[in-house]
This record gives C-alpha cells, sequence and structure tokens, in this order.
C-alpha cells in the first residue's frame, strides 16, 4: 500500500512539474514559454530571407533619469550588453560621446538595472600637465572610452576600452602616440553580486579606437579594433582623411597575455595584427607641418565586431568610411577554426571581403543557436537590422530594429534560442539615453502529428512548442503554434491582453502559393470566418470548428484582463493541404483597445506575399 502511494504520490509530482514548466500557474502562454525545443544550427539549410526578429512592444525599456531617477543616464553612448549567469545582465556605456567616464550597471531581469557606477572615471588621478611635445605645459586628462567586454567561463568579466589624452585627442592626437592604448580590466562577482574590480592593465601601445573582444571554440581570445596607429606613426595624421584599418591581438591564457607586443616606443610602428582592410583609393596626405607631393594608399575599416558561424569561422563586420565620407557597413570572413591571416602593408584583406553590403555605420553581430546571423546598425538616427545567412555570404532587406530612438550606436545580445536584447542610444528631448528592447526570432516551425480536443485549453500541447510571435505594436500579442493529422490542421493561439473587447480577434493564414492564401480570423465570441484569397480576390469558404477561453472581462477596460486562448480546426481538404507537407504561414492580431482597430502581422514582413512568410513543415 506505501509503495503504492508512493508512486501515486511521484506521477502528481512529476505531472505538476510539467505543468509547470508548460505554464499551468499561466492560463495564457507567453512567448518565453514556447520554443523550448530546439537544436543548434537546425535552421542553416531554410531559407534565411523568411526569418525575421520581433520587437516585443511590452518589454521595451528605457533607461533616462526620467524613468530610473539615474542621472548618470543621461549622457549615455555606446552601450554594451553583456550576461554574466540566466539572472543576471551588465551594461557598459560612455558618459559622453568621446568618454570622458566609462559606466557599467547590472540587472536581474533585463528591465530594472541598478544606478551605474563609474569603472574608469576622470578624476585628479587622471590628471597631469605635458612635459615635452607641442602640447607641453598644459593640462590635459586620460580619457577612457569605447568599452567591451566578455565573460569567461570561470565567470570573470574581461573588459577592455580605449585610453587617450584628451586634449592630445582633440589636436588630432599631436605627437603623443605613446599615450594611447587599449587597457583591460578583471572583474569578479563578490557573494553580493557586486563587481569588484582589479587592475587597469595597458595591453596594447598606439592610437585608435572601438576594441572588441571576441572568444573562440578552443577558449582563445581576440581583440580587434579600429587603428590608425601604423599610418599615424608613418605619415602623421590626416586632417582631412584618416587612412583606418582593424589589427588584433590574441591570447591563449584567458587574457593573462597578449601577442603581438606593442609596447611604448616601438619602432615597427605600432603595428599589430592586420586582418581587415578595404581599399579607398589614394590621395596626398594633408598633414600639419608636413609636405607630400605623392599620393598614399588610403584604407578603411572600422568598428569592428564579430560573431562565431555555425561552421566555425568568424563573420567580421565593419563601419566602411568611403572616399566620399559616407558609411557602409563590409563583412569579412575568417579562415577555419576563426583564425585570421595577418595581411602585409599593401594588400587588401581577407580574401573573403565582401564590400559594401548597405549602407550604415556602427555594426553588431550575433548568432543565433539556430544558425541565422543577426547584424544591427544606425542609417541616420535610426536603428534596423539584417538577417544574414548563416555563411555570412548573404543578405536580407533592411528592416527596423527599434524605430524612434534618435540615436548611434548599439549592441545585442542573443539570450536564449529565439530570445535576442538590443540595447540602442536613445535621444530623450535634449538628452541621451539607452533604450533597450526585446525581441523575438520568428522561423521555420514544425508541426507534430496529434488530435487535440478543440476546447481552448492549452495542456495537450506541451511537446509541440514551436511557435511564432506577434506583439511590436500594441501591449496585445499572439504565439501560434500548429500541429496536424491526417485529415485536418490545428492551430493554438495564445493571446496575451490587457483590455478584451469585442471586435478583438486572432488570424491565422494559411499561405498556398506566391499569392494565394486562406484568412482565417476568429472573434472572441467564437465565431470565426474562411477567406481564400487569390491575387487580392476574396472567396468566402465555409468549414472548420474553433474554441475560445476568455480570462478576463470583455468590453470593461476598469480592470486588468489577462487575455484569450482560441484553438481552431481546419480540415485539409478545404485549405488545399491534403498530401501537403508544409505550408507558409502569417498569424496576426486585431485589437481594439483605442479609437481604431490596430491589426499587428509578423514584423518587416510583406502581409500578401507568402513566399516571405516563414514556413511550417507537417511532420
Amino acid at each position: 500500500m506505501k509503495r503504492f502511494i508512493y508512486f501515486t504520490a511521484a506521477l502528481v509530482l512529476l505531472a505538476l512539474f510539467s505543468m509547470t514548466a508548460f505554464g499551468a500557474e499561466k492560463n495564457v502562454l507567453t512567448v518565453k514559454d514556447l520554443n523550448t525545443e530546439h537544436e543548434k544550427a537546425s535552421h542553416v539549410s531554410d531559407d534565411f530571407n523568411t526569418s525575421s526578429v520581433e520587437l516585443n512592444y511590452r518589454e521595451i525599456v528605457d533607461l533616462n533619469s526620467p524613468k530610473t531617477s539615474y542621472k548618470r543616464y543621461d549622457n549615455a553612448f555606446y552601450p554594451r550588453i553583456k550576461q554574466l549567469r540566466d539572472d543576471l545582465y551588465i551594461l557598459f556605456f560612455m558618459g559622453g560621446q568621446t568618454g570622458p567616464h566609462l559606466y557599467y550597471t547590472l540587472s536581474k531581469d533585463g528591465v530594472t538595472w541598478d544606478n551605474p557606477e563609474p569603472f574608469h572615471a576622470t578624476n585628479d588621478d587622471k590628471k597631469f600637465v605635458h612635459t615635452d611635445g607641442p602640447l607641453a605645459g598644459k593640462n590635459d586628462s586620460m580619457i577612457g572610452c569605447n568599452a567591451d567586454a566578455i565573460i569567461l567561463d570561470n565567470g570573470d568579466i574581461l573588459c577592455i576600452y580605449y585610453e587617450r589624452p584628451s586634449i592630445a585627442y582633440a589636436e588630432n592626437y599631436a605627437p603623443y602616440w605613446d599615450m594611447n592604448g587599449i587597457f583591460m580590466v578583471r572583474g569578479k562577482l563578490d557573494e553580493n553580486d557586486k563587481v569588484v574590480w582589479g587592475e587597469h592593465t595597458k595591453i596594447y601601445t598606439g592610437t585608435g579606437w572601438e576594441p572588441y573582444i571576441h572568444k573562440l571554440a578552443d577558449g582563445t581570445l581576440q581583440i580587434f579594433w579600429s587603428s590608425n596607429a601604423e599610418y599615424h606613426s608613418l605619415y602623421g595624421y590626416d586632417i582631412v582623411r584618416r587612412s583606418t584599418y582593424v589589427m588584433m591581438i590574441e591570447s591563449t591564457d584567458n587574457g593573462y597575455t597578449w601577442s603581438p607586443v606593442v609596447k611604448e616606443g616601438d619602432k615597427n610602428n605600432y603595428v599589430a595584427l592586420r586582418v581587415f582592410k578595404e581599399s579607398i583609393g589614394k590621395k596626398i596626405p594633408d598633414v600639419k607641418n608636413k609636405t607630400y607631393t605623392e599620393p598614399i594608399q588610403y584604407w578603411t575599416g572600422q568598428m569592428p565586431v564579430v560573431t562565431t558561424l555555425y561552421n566555425g569561422r568568424s563573420l567580421m563586420a565593419v563601419e566602411s568610411k568611403q572616399a566620399n565620407i559616407t558609411f557602409d557597413i563590409s563583412l569579412g570572413i575568417s579562415e577555419e577554426g576563426g583564425k585570421w591571416r595577418s595581411l602585409n602593408f599593401e594588400e587588401e584583406g581577407p580574401d573573403t571581403i565582401i564590400h559594401s553590403i548597405c549602407d550604415g555605420a556602427g555594426p553588431y553581430l550575433n548568432t543565433f543557436p539556430s544558425g541565422e546571423v543577426y547584424l544591427t546598425y544606425h542609417n541616420g538616427r535610426d536603428f534596423f537590422y539584417r538577417m544574414l545567412s548563416p555563411d555570412g555570404t548573404a543578405w536580407g532587406k533592411e528592416r527596423s530594429a527599434l524605430p524612434g530612438t534618435g540615436g548611434m550606436w548599439g549592441s545585442s545580445l542573443i539570450v536564449g534560442p529565439h530570445e535576442v536584447i538590443s540595447a540602442f542610444q536613445a535621444k530623450y528631448g535634449d538628452k541621451y539615453g539607452i533604450q533597450l528592447g526585446h525581441s523575438y526570432l520568428n522561423h521555420r516551425t514544425n508541426a507534430k502529428k496529434m488530435t487535440p480536443a478543440i476546447d481552448g485549453a492549452f495542456a495537450e500541447w506541451k511537446s509541440n512548442t514551436d511557435a511564432l510571435f506577434v506583439g511590436s505594436k500594441a501591449q496585445a500579442q499572439i504565439t501560434q503554434q500548429v500541429a496536424h493529422d491526417e485529415n485536418n490542421v490545428y492551430f493554438l493561439v495564445n493571446r496575451l491582453d490587457n483590455y478584451l473587447r469585442s471586435g478583438d480577434a486572432v488570424i491565422v493564414n494559411i499561405g498556398v502559393g506566391d499569392t494565394q492564401y486562406y484568412r482565417v480570423t476568429v472573434e472572441l465570441d467564437g465565431s470565426m470566418s474562411v477567406l481564400y484569397i487569390d491575387r487580392g480576390v476574396e472567396t468566402k469558404v465555409s468549414g472548420g470548428t474553433a474554441a475560445v477561453k476568455t480570462y478576463g472581462t470583455v468590453d470593461n477596460n476598469n480592470d486588468t484582463d489577462e487575455g484569450a486562448v482560441i484553438e481552431i480546426s481546419i480540415p485539409k481538404s478545404l485549405v488545399n493541404l491534403t498530401n501537403a507537407t508544409s505550408f507558409k504561414a502569417s498569424p496576426a492580431v486585431v485589437n481594439q483597445d483605442g479609437a481604431g482597430a490596430i491589426c499587428d502581422t509578423l514584423d518587416n514582413i510583406p502581409a500578401f506575399v507568402t513566399t516571405s512568410w516563414p514556413e511550417v513543415v507537417l511532420d
């Protein structure tokens, strides 16, 4: 009898655990509850042009003094977000467009952030008087800029940044090359989750800016940066036009030593490893106190960022400043294992360089576990993204990443198989702050075989979690899951909605041709309509069933509702899916919160051309 009781209790606990994991404590699932099954590089063979990233309207975070009461956010530039643990994030930024202070702040959820603390402040210990050169006798200070970081497997935070003398920088660096360089500081979390910073160490000497740190699969650390040190040392600082390209140093011992070693007084023109150089033609240098008559080769390639592709190679994106002073984004792909060939002085490269894929500046790269590459950049004062092919050789259309920020420079962080957090500078009145956006990857989903009861409940779907997400335009948002059996295709739509109203609806579109699809619309009262649309011509179709469970009070905006769960069954014969192995999908949500309806579809995806919709594979 006891064994039976223990066995029964174990089954109950297991059931409770399974239900809780699938959101049994909720009546309506969110996108965070779904897409729990994933395999590395599972989408590398898919058409990456049908993948997109959907901003979550509910998860936009503004970091400025009115929202946080912390004034250090009000002059924030160059944000870089990293993840310390599943429940702890760190964000770095500059206090000013060129420094002089560097700050970090922590958050346990990516939403609420601490008061920023400086880890490089231009205080009295950073001030000095020049004793030689053209600035002799003048007061100056060492400023920090362009911080980036990586989290090691042991939890150490390796933060790098550029340090340079402020007045000398304003004077086009003057001849103070040895005072410039890349610094590194190692941070560790204490028992209270506070960062304890160690000694600041100079690991490269020479003029430059915008360092980026990257880790390879074998543990090698690589630092890339925008460097004009070699040309500055050889020819002086061109007042009109810099010649800039990407240099690199490496470490194989978690950042304790770096090679090649470039120190003060370097006799080799401060050369590390040249890894990215894009030719922009020749010109005669325009340098103070020097006269040149022969043109020299000029290069571009700055603000480098790197991501590891599914095949182990590295993809680099740079900001290319062209001869006409416009900014483009260019790409380069490493050799196997993320290794880069060192280029000669007059050599463009790497061999895989892809010139000027689009207008833009301030690139940032990330690779989703499924294989798609996510490129963000700013163009003017707006932030955009493009999906890149898993091998880095092709790119999709420009799409809006976080509209209306009015800033420049940003970064992104993949925090799960489908979620990415973007951190972009944002303009708030006459001040700058940081805006964070949580977005979710939409791509091909798989519909498993099952025959659910059409009752508006999601319990039967716990082993079928592939989902699409729509929710960038308003607080109401939906997820869509698909299943099928021999005769029917089934849809489960979870609708989060604080204010349920008559006329609210969800739409599932079933693409069966390039411009032919079925539109299934279900309202909160359970009424359903099906239209066949062929090149814009609509034909009514009869069939199918739907069940809706609402959690809240419809048409009562004095309270806060949870939403609704909608379950739909459609005969395959009705929507031309008999014997089909897949179809294209595009869900939508109709929301009646305001004076008029908002219809939100997959962000940046054409609503009436099915070729760009993600595929649903009928397993």
